[in-house]
């Protein structure tokens, strides 16, 4: 049943995911052509050093793609499930109901876990070419709130979407943009580097919304 459940899962997201992978294949090769150009010209010496006393981030305009495709899984996902009420099907399914959510959003997570990988681990193999591991490690650091945000704003899409109520939709959707928004503020090397654990522990508890909202939605709350 699991098997049927995944497969299903997956011909609702495929197109999000493989059109994520393009953008992050076209985000990722345009950072590189960028960056190569401005070392030819500058010499790596001057980048680094420009990184180091002025707090340069050569990878910024990655920022928003985790929050975007984060968005698109989840609207992918979840959006067909509200139409004609398919999610009452899915959830009449021979699995406990809050199972069948938490598998679906496990799969979710579990896909969008692996285009940040592969996103990340480009992004590392380029960077690692041209910088010292030091600048390399304060990116990560520093680019992994944002991966959060991808993650949060998953979990609220998901969340929002089996919610029956509009006045608790409201205040799921505030709660995640305020998380989001306060993520994505991050300014410089290492802003956030402290408070990583914290900003994983909310992410994760985000995750929670959807039972709650299953369980409203299984009562027919109106």
């Amino acid at each position: 049943m699991y098997k049927s459940l995944a497969y299903k899962e997956w011909l609702k997201s495929r197109w999000a995911i493989i059109g994520a992978l393009i953008v992050e294949v076209a985000i990722l090769t345009g950072l590189f052509i960028h960056l190569r150009a401005i070392i030819e010209f500058n010499k790596a010496n001057g980048v680094w050093s420009y990184i180091v006393f002025k707090d340069y981030m050569f990878f910024s305009q990655i920022k928003y793609i985790p929050l975007l495709v984060g968005l698109a899984v989840g609207i992918s996902q979840f959006f067909p499930e509200i139409q004609s009420s398919r999610l009452k099907l899915t959830l009449h399914l021979p699995l406990k109901e809050n199972n069948t959510l938490l598998f679906m959003m496990l799969f979710g997570f579990m896909q969008l876990l692996i285009l940040f990988i592969v996103f990340m681990a480009i992004l590392y193999i380029g960077s690692s070419i041209v910088f010292p591991a030091q600048i390399t490690s304060a990116m990560y650091i520093s680019a992994l709130p944002w991966f959060f945000a991808g993650f949060a704003a998953y979990f609220i899409v998901a969340s929002v979407m089996v919610e029956p109520l509009w006045s608790r939709r409201i205040i799921i959707a505030i709660a995640g943009i305020s998380f989001v928004e306060q993520v994505l503020m991050s300014e410089g090397y290492g802003a956030f580097k402290f408070v990583l654990l914290p900003m994983v522990l909310i992410t994760l508890a985000l995750g929670y919304l959807i039972i709650l909202s299953g369980f409203r939605f299984k009562r027919g709350a109106r």
